[in-house]
């Protein structure tokens, strides 16, 4: 500290022996009553490990958007079977396993739907697994799976085609990704019997993964794109996919979890393919496509179509080659359609807000351009 101007010269070195004395028993006494009322949140704590629900959790409690209100005019969700809908039998007529690729009469200009993604109709399983499955073995190919907790995959190139169950799908374990992973028509649904959940977990994650006509009903969390800096992370595909995302009625009074479509945490790159992504049952939400400035690469956001959020499309964390050719259902947003950094965004075209037939899966007409990223 340094002395106070006006101090004369003539003062006896006692006094000024005792003036020092005091002084720096007063600053101690500061020092330590300062150190006594500091809150807990500054003190260093245990380190969080980056794409886990507690990371996720408390990125989301320092990155939320006010809750937006719910249109009462907003009209159901339609055209979609109610995940407590038991398997098909064996006796109805299953139609051929589809092409890679072939979108089940999904394609452009259509949108995916319930109807077109997930497990195909005429479906029934021939492997019945109770509670989670873990998959050890590199090159392991799942097939026609029920499984009736989550699938933990802890190997590499590990395929799981035309499976549904009612948990998680996860390559983040043991402080790895276990990359090459590929998941088609496959499904993330709830237990017969049970319309909402109050899982708070990813359907789908979360690294160096590929999901191709993928299906989520009524589950608060899509897809998670993370954990970019572990061993085994990699670029995420998703693509042809279809997810309705929901809260529990009355949940958000208590817990507000402001869920994502897909969110992108510490995430390597990613390329949304035509994917659609309702998210107009969640009270509290965040984005149907969520990649904040939170260490996220970016990635490619091609012809999705995209309802409800906070914001529908809020990017503003990496790198974005390509925003192109989206579509945003009018007024089904609390803020606005989108939330962009244009900074960040190399081609931005053919963007719109929209009106659209849910049974369909087909764009009706087109509201308003949107021209620029804000």
């Amino acid at each position: 500290m340094k002395p106070r101007r006006g101090f004369h010269r003539h003062r006896r070195l006692a006094v000024v022996g005792a003036l020092a004395a005091l002084l720096a028993a007063s600053g101690a006494l500061a020092a330590s009553s300062s150190a006594g009322s500091r809150p807990t949140s500054a003190q260093p704590g245990p380190a969080v490990r980056a794409g886990t629900p507690a990371a996720d959790a408390q990125y989301r409690r320092a990155h939320r958007s006010p809750r937006p209100k719910r249109s009462r005019t907003q009209p159901p969700a339609v055209g979609s079977p109610r995940p407590s809908t038991p398997a098909p039998t064996a006796t109805s007529s299953p139609r051929p396993t589809p092409s890679a690729g072939g979108g089940r009469g999904c394609a452009l200009p259509a949108f995916p739907t319930a109807a077109c993604t997930g497990v195909p109709p005429g479906w029934t399983p021939t492997v019945r697994h109770q509670g989670d499955l873990v998959v050890t073995r590199a090159g392991t190919v799942l097939t026609d799976h029920l499984v009736t907790g989550s699938i933990l995959v802890r190997a590499e190139n590990v395929v799981i085609r035309r499976t549904r169950l009612y948990g998680t799908v996860d390559n983040f374990l043991g402080d790895r990704v276990h990359g090459g992973l590929l998941v088609e028509d496959s499904e993330v649904v709830n237990p017969p019997g049970e319309e909402f959940s109050t899982d708070q977990h990813y359907a789908f994650g979360v690294a160096n993964y590929t999901c191709r006509r993928c299906k989520v009903v009524n589950r608060m969390e899509g897809w998670r794109i993370g954990a970019k800096d572990y061993p085994g992370a990699g670029p995420v595909t998703i693509e042809d996919s279809y997810a309705r995302l929901a809260v529990p009625p009355g949940m958000c009074r208590s817990v507000d979890p402001h869920g994502d479509g897909m969110q992108s945490y510490h995430g390597p790159s990613v390329v949304l393919r035509h994917n659609t992504i309702d998210q107009r049952l969640d009270d509290c939400p965040t984005a149907p496509v969520f990649i904040p400035d939170q260490r996220n690469d970016g990635g490619t956001i091609r012809d999705n179509l995209l309802a409800g959020g906070g914001y529908s499309l809020r990017v503003t964390g990496g790198w974005f080659p390509a925003i192109t050719g989206n579509k945003i259902v009018h007024n089904s947003y609390g803020y606005g359609p989108v939330d962009v950094d244009c900074r960040k965004v190399g081609d931005w075209s053919g963007n719109a807000t929209v009106r659209y037939d849910w049974v369909a899966g087909r764009v009706l007409s087109e509201v308003t351009p949107l021209d620029h990223c804000r």
